[in-house]
């Protein structure tokens, strides 16, 4: 099914369209300058067994005007929450990124039901790469219109990664063509040395992670949009994005990075763990049932609240921000994931309107809506908020970052945001689903819980059949 606006000035929605010619008819009925909400059933087969799966399509037509598209971040919440659970979603503003076989491969990668790129030989690659069979020749995949053309590269280079030769490989674009930037074997580390202000770049990095006694080979592909961009650049970015990602594809997980700080070694693994729920425990306090130890070469949260409390009061500057007090607001934190400690949620701000001082927002023990009472529509606020979610006969204990931009923060200090992402998640990590509200009804309680079950792989099914 598909709904749309009744008008391009319009903010009413109306049903578009329903049938049963799945994710190809519903593209019949998208076209440039229009913007669509669809939802879309897919049977996806796992040896014997059949599993329905839903997928939720946002597209925003290249030529909509500047006005719709503001309003769209703001109505696409209210749209999900009317169409209710999906599996995944699809954002796209190019039609041919709404195919049969993209949205299998996509339903694939996200259910773990794809023959995936695990394989040291990449023997077992040709099941879900789309470009396996095709020609390595230089192509032209074509957007939306002749102007949006991006020319591609022989793929001879992404098979020597694949292949293990290297461990990454980049390519930087230029007058709507990919070109070789670098490639080598020093990983994500020396590929973010080739990455600048003044260009846009693709990468793709093979990793190791080492599960017990098993070695598994994981593939993360890095976006890279420099901060010194022209507008009208960036603007047309979205137009390569299917064929882009077609030519790196497939990989496990990517990084979207304007910043230098966004993109390490740590970095890309540890988001490598949390899609293959092999990450471990976001703990290593001692005490209670959910505390491990396992964490503590990326977590710098001292290991109990009174050794936190207990180191003097300063303004501890890293990475552009200043934090104040940084004892009181880690022992917060502290507070959060300690079993023994009533607190489950505290967070931060900034103390002024353009300030780069983070300091301690407050605490307490009355869940995301007691943290909701401090957001404001003016400031600027992180938090981590722990959750307890009940599956079967046992408890879970997650946490949940919370990135909140109040509406009316001003555009200069919404840029230097990005600069400060690094050193903030550093702060809050580790954690395991982080949420991104910029208004009050895209967070509560069941907004949270919902997400956190999604992670777990417990949510309830969506339909009865």
């Amino acid at each position: 099914m598909l709904i749309k606006y009744e008008g391009p000035k319009s903010q009413t929605l109306v049903l578009a369209g329903s049938g049963t010619g799945g994710i190809n008819e519903l593209a019949g009925h998208l076209s440039n300058d229009n913007v669509g909400y669809g939802l879309v059933r897919k049977t996806d087969r796992i040896d014997d067994s059949e599993t329905v799966k839903f997928a939720f399509i946002l597209f925003l037509g290249e030529k909509v005007g500047i006005m719709q598209k503001a309003r769209i971040s703001v109505h696409a919440g209210a749209v999900k929450d009317v169409i209710g659970q999906f599996h995944i979603d699809i954002a796209t503003s190019a039609v041919d990124d709404l195919t049969e076989e993209a949205l299998v491969r996509k339903i694939q990668d996200t259910s773990g039901s794809g023959t995936r790129v695990l394989d040291e030989s990449g023997a077992r690659m040709a099941k879900t790469a789309s470009n396996s069979s095709k020609p390595t020749i230089p192509r032209s995949v074509s957007g939306s219109g002749s102007s949006d053309n991006v020319a591609l590269p022989s793929k001879d280079g992404i098979q020597e990664l694949r292949a293990g030769n290297i461990n990454w490989i980049l390519y930087t674009s230029d007058q709507n063509k990919l070109s070789l930037l670098g490639q080598g074997n020093g990983g994500t580390d020396e590929l973010v040395q080739h990455l600048q202000d003044d260009i846009v770049a693709y990468g793709l990095v093979r990793l190791i992670e080492r599960v017990d006694e098993s070695d598994t080979v994981k593939f993360a592909f890095i976006s890279w949009v420099g901060d010194n961009i022209p507008r009208m650049l960036r603007a047309r970015l979205g137009t390569h994005s299917g064929a882009v990602k077609e030519f790196f594809h497939p990989y496990h997980v990517d990084i979207n990075a304007t910043q230098k700080s966004e993109v390490s070694e740590d970095i890309v693994m540890d988001k490598v763990k949390r899609a293959a729920g092999t990450a471990v425990h976001v703990r290593d306090t001692v005490g209670g049932p959910h505390s491990t130890s396992r964490y503590s070469s990326t977590t710098h949260t001292p290991t109990s609240s009174s050794q936190a409390r207990s180191t003097p009061i300063v303004a501890k500057q890293v990475q552009g921000i200043t934090i104040k007090d940084e004892a009181d607001l880690r022992a917060a934190i502290q507070d959060v994931r300690s079993d023994a400690s009533s607190t489950n949620w505290a967070a931060a701000t900034y103390d002024g309107a353009n300030s780069s001082t983070v300091v301690l927002l407050g605490k307490g023990s009355g869940g995301v809506e007691e943290l909701i009472s401090h957001l404001r529509d003016d400031i600027v606020a992180y938090g981590l908020v722990r959750i307890v979610e009940e599956f079967d006969l046992s408890q879970n204990v997650r946490f949940v970052f919370v990135n909140w931009v109040g509406e009316n923060i001003n555009r200069m200090f919404r840029a230097k945001l990005g600069t400060h992402s690094g050193a903030v998640k550093e702060i809050f990590s580790p954690y395991h689903v982080d949420l991104h509200p910029t208004n009050k009804s895209e967070i509560s309680a069941d907004i949270l819980s919902e997400k956190v079950r999604h992670s777990m792989g417990t949510a309830q099914h969506v339909r009865e059949l």
